[in-house]
């Protein structure tokens, strides 16, 4: 077997009896791509296995005819299924034969001067040209019509309903099926159970719409999926050959489950599971038979929202914490939430110029009835945002002869034409039943209304009652300066928050006189069981008349300002607030209590340091340590701070002796 090329480059396998060819395809494809060639078919068909090339490229087989019972198994083959497959029409008229390849079928293509040739006249131009096509092809057409500064890229939203044979699933096939001919959509977006409500799944229908010809973007919600289940899907659409995925916190579950309302999971954050698809895109670290591999790596394009319409100077940093952390995790774009104050798009495109990030932003643009209109305004549809004055604005409209339709399509094309004019790079375009001619309309007149954008940004001017931005307002163009808004929220410092931070210092800080002597404690209790089952309830006790402990052996109280996020979170929120918080309450229990990181703000900022909240990111809970003692995992090096920090397990005995803990 040969090899050529650098290995940055694209990698083309070459399976072909003859040495003249394989000289010739390395000379043609060597200055492009890294070539890898065998005159041994089944060599080839392994290394096409273990290698995974990007393309193959098929040549005459000896024995005679031989080439036909490869391509099949390239074809057909678990792991070479999607991988581009060329041959070379060598002349013989089995080609053309019914058990034989199908030359007009898409999967093989003929390269040759004219009509059928001899090997010997194949021109490498030709070759690298049908390489080079067929990888654009297998491309990812959404993400490089998004990374392209010279296209508005656009995906049309599917709402999957609850069950596998109804009509709704057929209309998104149907829509989808019209937005891949038409041309004009890069990616239709498929929601996963919006409002906590079951529905069938969107990995499957994000399945069948990849054959369409069109790129999916699959929702992934934390919600109903631990780490494993979050990994396994991830696995099955990369055998899918889905490759583009937006991550979510997800709603709460509704009561529309079967039986009553379902138990959230909320294992992993949108954070973490972000980290989750960066590391697959590196190739998974994994132990098989106690030897250290590596998974295939993987090739998702992962994005995260953000829900930049709040109202309070505690839910918005929050926000912009969490999404810093996402893109730190791997998020590559940024789509908004639903809200219709163009200054608050335009937060995120100046908060990522103040924070040195360029990744592009997709305007959420939703077709807004008046139905849903009060739904988000009395906050049914958490994180939708919807004013007092724009639902008086709707009402009128929503009195004329066709309900209001006219003037909610012509709103969003007003948007789009904001969200393209301020510097979005896309838009994600949505709304209950819209058809495919409405969403087309929205495209088209946005893009006619685009000339005047800045005209239309009063029509798009919906404050929320003291609502705090991020920057000053620019008098001139009415959206966003350059200047930080002042934060003058008043920081309170309750008693609970101050013991916590001085019991902290004193026998939790690495430096401080009592840790030594604490780990030394901490290694004589782990090792007797009565008194370390005691040692455990007291504590449990103890915290759980502080912080409502649940006893999780894996301790977030540090990362929440002394507030507890297993307990007190319904969403176990350990990197920054989700997005479903309004006027600094709790999505699942509005008006009674307020989201604990709205409260860690407020704590933190009294002692100036509230951007610690975005500063690292915190990894989920290590269950194995559940009902355990949080001390003790913290001192003997089990708990995630402890492994932030440097501090080791005790070492195993050596010389008749135990080695003291590590320090970091």
């Amino acid at each position: 077997m040969q090899e050529s090329g650098p290995s940055n480059k694209p990698r083309v396998l070459v399976i072909a009896s003859q040495a003249s060819f394989l000289e010739k395809a390395a000379k043609a494809l060597g200055d492009a791509y890294q070539v890898t060639a065998t005159a041994d078919a089944a060599e080839g068909l392994k290394t096409a296995r273990t290698d995974r090339p990007d393309a193959i490229v098929l040549g005459h087989l000896e024995p005679r005819g031989s080439v036909f019972d490869v391509h099949g198994q390239l074809q057909g083959g678990w792991l070479t299924r999607n991988t581009p497959l060329l041959a070379i029409d060598l002349g013989d008229d089995r080609w053309k034969q019914e058990n034989g390849v199908d030359t007009g079928d898409g999967t093989y293509l003929a390269v040759s001067t004219s009509g059928t040739i001899a090997i010997s006249t194949v021109k490498p131009a030709s070759l690298a040209k049908a390489v080079a096509d067929s990888l654009a092809a297998r491309g990812n057409s959404f993400r490089a019509a998004l990374l392209d500064p010279e296209t508005f890229c656009v995906t049309w939203e599917q709402i999957p309903g609850r069950g596998a044979l109804e009509k709704s699933q057929a209309d998104s096939i149907s829509n989808a099926r019209k937005a891949a001919r038409s041309g004009r959509i890069h990616g239709i977006s498929i929601t996963d159970n919006p409002g906590g409500n079951p529905a069938y799944a969107p990995e499957m229908l994000g399945t069948e719409i990849r054959k369409l010809g069109i790129e999916p973007l699959v929702h992934l919600a934390c919600r109903d999926k631990n780490r494993n289940e979050m990994e396994s899907l991830l696995h099955g659409l990369t055998a899918a050959d889905v490759r583009n995925v937006l991550v979510l916190t997800g709603d709460y579950p509704s009561n529309e489950g079967f039986g009553g309302t379902s138990k959230p999971v909320f294992d992993f954050d949108a954070v973490q599971a972000l980290q989750l698809i960066d590391t697959l895109n590196h190739g998974l670290p994994h132990q098989v038979s106690k030897k250290k591999a590596a998974l295939t790596a993987t090739d998702f394009f992962a994005g995260a929202c953000i829900s930049p319409f709040k109202i309070t100077e505690a839910e918005l940093m929050g926000q912009y914490y969490k999404l810093a952390k996402k893109i730190k995790a791997g998020a590559a774009f940024i789509i908004s939430q639903v809200g219709y104050d163009a200054r608050k798009l335009h937060e995120i495109i100046q908060w990522q110029k103040a924070n040195g990030h360029d990744l592009p932003v997709m305007a959420n643009i939703y077709v807004l009835p008046l139905g849903a209109a009060r739904a988000m305004n009395r906050n049914g549809i958490p994180g939708c945002v919807v004013t007092d004055k724009l639902v008086a604005d709707i009402i009128p409209e929503a009195k004329a002869e066709d309900k209001g339709k006219e003037a909610r399509l012509l709103r969003a094309a007003k948007m789009y034409a904001i969200a393209k004019g301020m510097g979005c790079a896309g838009a994600h375009i949505g709304g209950h039943n819209l058809s495919f001619d409405q969403a087309e309309f929205i495209i088209d007149k946005g893009e006619e209304l685009l000339a005047d954008w800045q005209k239309l940004l009063p029509e798009f001017d919906y404050p929320q009652s003291k609502g705090f931005y991020l920057f000053e307002r620019d008098p001139e163009t009415g959206l966003n300066s350059d200047r930080p808004s002042p934060r003058r929220l008043k920081a309170g410092s309750p008693f609970i928050y101050r013991f916590s931070r001085l019991v902290h210092t004193m026998i939790f800080k690495q430096r401080s006189p009592l840790f030594k002597l604490m780990g030394g404690f901490a290694r004589f209790v782990d090792k007797r069981g009565g008194i370390k089952r005691l040692f455990g309830f007291g504590e449990h006790i103890a915290k759980v008349a502080l912080y409502s402990c649940q006893n999780c052996g894996d301790c977030g109280l540090t990362d929440v300002a002394y507030l507890c996020p297993t307990s007190q979170c319904p969403k176990n929120q350990r990197n920054a607030p989700c997005g479903g918080s309004y006027d600094g309450w709790c999505e699942v229990y509005p008006n009674e209590k307020k989201c604990i990181w709205v409260r860690a703000y407020g704590r933190l900022k009294h002692y100036g340091e509230e951007a610690q909240i975005g500063e690292r990111i915190v990894p989920p809970n290590d269950w194995q340590l559940w009902e355990t003692s949080s001390w003790l995992n913290f001192y003997l090096g089990r708990d995630h701070t402890a492994k932030r920090l440097g501090i080791l397990p005790p070492a195993k005995k050596s010389s008749g002796s135990e080695s003291q803990a590590a320090e970091g």
